[in-house]
């Protein structure tokens, strides 16, 4: 198996278990607690995500990447492990302090105090964290990480469900949350300590690799808080125009329309390092193929499950969330049109940010921000989560069609029309098709979510075979290699 497909797997293992778990934890947390509280929850993580993105500084992807082109020097990538450790602590401490300071003067609102002081605790440990997963994902030994993830991910859900179900509600959660940092943090330093010779870094290599880390870090981190802000920002500014029951409508609209990213997502986490590799060999028609396949894959689940989700809108909400949260499909149905463009710019994204062009993704980033921000203030008063969905999914469009332009100006070859316009013709077969049986269709959502999703993956299949596009011969073929 190659080295790519073996990275593939590893992350796809990873964040399959991590999507099962998010599938489970989601409706029991919305049976445990209100709505009004779900709101809160989310809306309290929606910020704090972004705050801990920028005390992160890039260095997830600055590790992977520098010791991705390093990997065959054992001292240089201890070297460069050390570096990053230090700067992470020194990232967390200041981002901590920046923290304290602005709730002891009253820019943090009050009713979300007394969760973050809880949060805080996590900042250093989920810095290191991002280092231990940075160094084995650059080693391409992915498989390390996700194991870490998932356990972290499993003891958060447990806790946390459990201090909720005994009464300590979002302080439960948030402690949960904090603690379960705190241990994977502590055991992945331990398992990185058997494979590097690391210890508090010289000056030296300070100068030699730092500016390096923190300067790549650096640009990552304009595009990963822009991005961080674009995936928050209509969920913050629901919150802020509308109320926590609004904004628990809108993120059940949210989790389901992003679950559909999770194969791009998965391709996005492996390109960047190994295209870094492949640059550094100057090997471009082999990061050309790539390119190719990973957005034919991408496009393929993105139609599997977007067109799935879509037509099915309304039960998955009524069985997956409840009764209550079935008002939010209109707005699921438009956001999983968004989330299909932004899924395909994630394939191509980290191709741009491992080859040198990092500044002109992030600059694109920035701007699909600013129209999302500016949609939402303009259409959520009005429109509800409902505007919501249609800003952001406007903004989303428009970041794929600027990584579009920044692809045709890059060395690399942009697919052809000749192969894109039957490739899509197939696919949209498909949806006509599936939701044509749907909607003539009357069943209750339970025996709905039972029936169509099996159907529509037969459909699915049949369809991308006669057109050529799915093999069964290869399909069994890298199952028997895994």
């Amino acid at each position: 198996m190659s080295t790519i497909l073996r990275s593939i797997f590893s992350i796809f293992s990873g964040k399959a278990a991590n999507l099962l778990i998010s599938l489970a934890f989601t409706p029991i947390l919305v049976r445990i607690i209100s709505q009004e509280q779900y709101g809160l929850y989310v809306s309290v993580f929606a910020g704090f995500s972004i705050f801990a993105l920028l005390a992160r500084g890039g260095l997830f992807d600055a590790t992977r990447k520098i010791i991705a082109e390093n990997v065959t020097e054992q001292k240089t990538a201890s070297e460069i492990v050390s570096v990053s450790l230090v700067i992470s602590v020194g990232y967390g401490i200041v981002a901590i302090s920046a923290a304290a300071i602005a709730m002891l003067v009253g820019v943090v609102p009050s009713r979300y105090v007394s969760f973050v002081w809880i949060l805080l605790l996590a900042v250093v440990f989920e810095n290191i964290f991002s280092i231990v997963r940075g160094t084995f994902y650059g080693q391409q030994r992915e498989h390390v990480a996700e194991i870490l993830h998932v356990g972290r991910r499993v003891f958060y859900v447990v806790i946390g469900l459990t201090l909720a179900y005994l009464g300590y509600d979002l302080q439960g959660l948030f402690a949960a949350y904090s603690v379960s940092f705190v241990v994977v943090g502590v055991l992945g330093i331990a398992y990185v300590r058997k494979h590097f010779e690391f210890s508090i870094p010289s000056m030296g290599s300070i100068r030699v690799h730092g500016r390096e880390v923190a300067t790549f870090g650096g640009f990552q981190l304009i595009g990963g808080v822009s991005a961080a802000f674009l995936y928050k920002a209509d969920i913050l500014l629901v919150e802020y125009f509308r109320t926590s029951t609004a904004t628990a409508l809108y993120n059940s609209a949210i989790v389901p329309a992003e679950m559909i990213w999770f194969v791009p997502s998965v391709i996005q986490m492996a390109f960047l390092q190994h295209t870094a590799n492949l640059w550094a060999e100057d090997n471009i028609e082999e990061i050309n193929k790539q390119i190719k396949t990973g957005i034919k894959y991408s496009v393929l689940a993105l139609t599997l499950f977007g067109v799935g989700l879509f037509a099915l809108a309304e039960p998955f909400l009524q069985v997956y969330f409840g009764g209550n949260y079935v008002a939010a499909a209109d707005t699921l149905q438009l956001l999983i049109l968004g989330t299909f463009f932004f899924g395909v710019s994630r394939v191509i994204v980290p191709v741009f940010q491992a080859t040198g062009w990092v500044r002109h993704t992030e600059l694109m980033t920035a701007g699909a921000l600013l129209l999302n921000v500016l949609l939402n203030v303009v259409l959520i008063p009005r429109y509800g989560i409902i505007g919501a969905g249609i800003g952001t999914t406007i903004s989303y469009v428009m970041l794929f069609v600027g990584n579009v332009g920044i692809w045709f100006y890059s060395p690399f070859e942009v697919v052809s029309l000749r192969w894109t316009i039957p490739f899509v013709l197939a696919q949209g077969a498909f949806a006509v098709v599936f939701l044509a049986i749907v909607s003539i269709t009357e069943i209750s959502s339970l025996v709905s979510l039972l029936i169509f999703p099996p159907l529509g993956l037969v459909l699915f299949i049949g369809i991308n075979v006669i057109f050529g596009y799915v093999s069964l011969d290869i399909i069994w073929h890298r199952i028997s290699q895994f």
